[in-house]
């Protein structure tokens, strides 16, 4: 079963840029060094898994990594990525060699010296030569680091390398330094025919080594650590000081979900926190379901098999949709995925924030009730009706927590931390007075009386 998630969902959490300038989750990783490793990265941070197994093997491979910095490929990125023009280009070829005809081949392969043909592929075959003796010499390096306790797709990946590169004409290349022109033509062909599906897999080999080299150094670069992802029954998810990796400074916050506590209603004032948090939240669930490192301490929780978020929804001028109506129309999404994958994660930052303070009321009150019922499943909403709060209490599996609010001199201070609770706090009209909205806008009319 594939992880289930949206458009939205990863546009809420900057999974992706949004334009060139923007910051986003894989950018952050983007720590590669070649094109395929990029693209390898993109392809692990689109799919998250629902595969156990698959899960903690990329993990495993990722932190081995990490534990052994500063070990790299050694592969230079332009001698890939001619290997890959070389691979891709057919135009480019020689006729294989026979013995027989050897004095004339090497005549003729002499004409050609000069040729562009002549020089892509002599430049291909060297390449991809290059190539074979670094990666050989990398896989001993693995093995000798392991020190025989190989991750999973190390001990997988190495077999079929060692098996590859035992192959008569493969294992030739390991220690070869000159090259004649005889054997240019002869390793075009072995390259673009016999061999050509083994060197796509080690290819494919090296871009996946390059994406998980590009995480190990982006974990280590920010602090992040490696989650512990369970089956699906233990019903769970702990971090420990969880954060936001766009937030210089971030202030780190501590939640637990169990059986017994599967929604966190979340309240505080505007700019306390709760959109920051509830992102943070997000991003570790999705990078934890990639196999990835994530932004906390410590990061503990059961498999889930999709993730839904809402945060940064708006209305739809070309389809006639309100704010409001297009919130309705993602809780109602929401209850549709329900229906199918009960064993989600469901964040709503603000929920109808886009309608009038009764309306409001009512809705948060009937959605926040009729989710806490789905126990299978965990929930996460914030809102600044915190009048629902208390009818919302005979919920017992539902939590209150706020973002505490200090006072110092007659003055509001945002800590940006968790507390239990519902807050009582009210900061719209403190903002309004010390931004001097009101006393502005007088301004303007005294200003065009006199006028």
């Amino acid at each position: 079963m594939a992880f289930e998630v949206d458009i939205q969902t990863k546009k809420d959490l900057d999974i992706f840029a949004a334009s060139q300038d923007s910051k986003s989750i894989f950018g952050l990783f983007d720590f590669t060094t070649c094109k395929g490793g990029q693209s390898k990265l993109h392809q692990f941070l689109s799919v998250p898994l629902t595969d156990l197994d698959a899960i903690n093997d990329r993990k495993d491979a990722i932190s081995f990594f990490q534990d052994h910095l500063p070990i790299d490929l050694d592969i230079d990125k332009d001698t890939l990525s001619f290997a890959e023009y070389y691979q891709k280009h057919r135009e480019y070829s020689l006729r294989r060699p026979t013995k027989i005809w050897r004095p004339i081949n090497n005549q003729l392969l002499n004409k050609l010296r000069s040729s562009e043909n002549y020089f892509v592929v002599e430049k291909g075959v060297k390449s991809i030569i290059s190539i074979l003796q670094k990666l050989c010499k990398f896989c001993k390096e693995l093995e000798v680091k392991s020190e025989g306790a190989y991750p999973n797709l190390f001990l997988k990946n190495n077999e079929k390398v060692f098996s590859i590169l035992s192959i008569p004409e493969m294992k030739v290349l390991l220690d070869i330094k000159d090259i004649k022109a005889y054997d240019i033509a002869e390793y075009n062909y072995i390259f673009r025919y016999s061999q050509q599906r083994n060197l796509q897999f080690i290819f494919e080999l090296i871009y996946e080594y390059d994406a998980y080299l590009a995480i190990a150094k982006a974990a280590q670069e920010y602090k992040f650590c490696y989650p512990e992802v369970l089956p699906q029954s233990e019903n769970c998810l702990k971090a420990e000081k969880l954060f936001h990796p766009f937030v210089t400074n971030a202030v780190s916050n501590d939640i637990e979900f169990g059986k017994d506590s599967n929604l966190l209603f979340v309240t505080g004032p505007n700019m306390a926190g709760k959109s920051t948090f509830l992102k943070s939240l997000g991003v570790a669930v999705y990078l934890a379901h990639a196999g990835f490192p994530v932004p906390a301490d410590s990061f503990r929780m059961s498999l889930i098999s999709g993730l839904c978020t809402t945060i940064n929804i708006s209305d739809n001028l070309e389809s006639g949709y309100s704010h409001f109506y297009a919130e309705v129309l993602r809780v109602k999404h929401v209850a549709k995925r329900l229906k199918t994958n009960s064993n989600m994660l469901v964040i709503f930052d603000e929920l109808f924030r886009g309608t009038n303070v009764k309306d409001a009321y009512d809705g948060t009150l009937a959605i926040v009730s009729a989710f806490a019922q789905i126990k299978s499943s965990f929930f996460v909403i914030s809102t600044h009706i915190v009048e629902a709060a208390e009818e919302l209490k005979v919920n017992e599996n539902i939590s209150f927590r706020c973002f505490e609010i200090k006072e110092e001199n007659g003055h509001p201070v945002y800590t940006y931390k968790l507390k239990d609770g519902v807050s009582a706090d009210r900061l719209g009209m403190y903002i309004i007075r010390r931004e001097r909205v009101v006393e502005m806008i007088n301004e303007v009319l005294t200003n065009n009386s006199m006028n």
